[in-house]
């Protein structure tokens, strides 16, 4: 049961570091978040987050890291920074004792027994919502895959009241969460998780035609989650893109109790229900030319944004290009008549796949 220990030493971290999260939460006019490039916000909790994961749980792993941040952090000496953002000092001492505490959990996994395993780390999930008083849906995600399958993962809410949380990993037929999961039956489709933000014309189309309660919220983790408290009449689908990191660990803990996270492209074309692959690389595996539209997200040039993707050198190697489809269900009848909605709107409102 090494997944499994591997799950629960996940979670302790997880609970180890909320105490520095709530911290950095209630600073954040302190000049701890910045714009990047591509329009999307960077803290220095998602720098933290991913060094104390990465690093201080899983370093001694041999497992390959595969994160969304790729900042310097410095918490040997104050002040303490992430990238070019000062950590305000009243949160140094959060933060060294966390390290302590993750030590043991580091040792405990050290070794070549998760060596062949490949980590998808997104720290903060949900950066913009850390930043606009919505904390309560930012989680922290941690999962793993083997040959390109996620096979265990966790999400973890750090600042919704308690801590919610839930991992799983279908092989080892494990499945553990602190939320109130419904397990009822119902009529899928009724409802419909969405961003906090804007939608395209086909996410309206759905909507309208279903016709569904949209439900907003932030982050893939986040919303995950809510497929698991909200029951089988709640079903999560988008055609705009995130990434590997953001689905890795909802994709494995679906699965371990009946669900799916699945591309949507191909289900709306032809039925298939296709995983995006989590290897570590510098090729995007699951590109197919012309069905992408460039963004400042998910291309390499952000010149290009605004085109169609027809090289797989045109987008970076993580985007998730072909969105997705979440359910708690593998109900093959429940599926195809939900596709078959998704394919009559798609006929009228074209998904942008951005």
């Amino acid at each position: 049961m090494a997944l499994t220990n591997l799950l629960r030493s996940c979670e302790a971290a997880c609970r180890y570091m909320t105490p520095v999260l709530t911290q950095l939460y209630k600073m954040v006019d302190s000049g701890i978040a910045q714009e990047k490039g591509d329009k999307s916000i960077f803290t220095v909790a998602d720098g933290l987050v991913q060094c104390l994961v990465a690093e201080k749980l899983l370093g001694g792993t041999g497992m390959r890291i595969v994160g969304e941040e790729d900042a310097e952090v410095q918490i040997r000496m104050s002040p303490f920074t992430v990238g070019g953002l000062v950590i305000p000092q009243e949160a140094e001492k959060a933060i060294t004792e966390a390290v302590e505490k993750l030590k043991p959990l580091r040792e405990g996994l050290a070794g070549s027994t998760y060596k062949d395993l490949t980590a998808f780390i997104d720290p903060i999930d949900g950066s913009r919502e850390f930043v606009t008083n919505l904390g309560e849906q930012c989680t922290v995600c941690i999962g793993f895959a083997v040959a390109g399958k996620p096979v265990a993962g966790i999400v973890y809410r750090p600042l919704s009241d308690p801590p919610t949380w839930a991992s799983g990993c279908a092989i080892e037929g494990y499945k553990s969460s602190n939320i109130a999961e419904d397990m009822s039956t119902g009529e899928l489709g009724t409802h419909l998780l969405t961003t906090n933000g804007s939608i395209s014309p086909f996410i309206e189309g759905y909507l309208a035609k279903r016709p569904a309660t949209r439900v907003k919220s932030g982050g893939v983790g986040n919303k995950m989650l809510m497929l698991l408290e909200g029951g089988s009449k709640m079903c999560y689908f988008q055609d705009r893109g995130v990434s590997r990191w953001d689905t890795c660990a909802a994709q494995a803990i679906l699965e371990s109790r009946g669900g799916m996270l699945v591309k949507l492209a191909p289900l709306i074309s032809s039925g298939a229900k296709e995983s995006y692959t989590y290897a570590e690389g510098t090729v995007n595996a699951d590109f197919v030319p012309n069905e992408a539209k460039l963004t400042l997200y998910n291309c390499t040039d952000k010149a290009q944004a605004g085109e169609l993707a027809g090289d797989v050198s045109q987008v970076r190697p993580y985007s998730n290009l072909a969105g997705l489809f979440a359910v708690q269900t593998r109900d093959e009848v429940v599926i195809a008549t939900l596709a078959d909605t998704l394919r009559q709107v798609a006929c009228t409102a074209a998904p942008l796949y951005d």
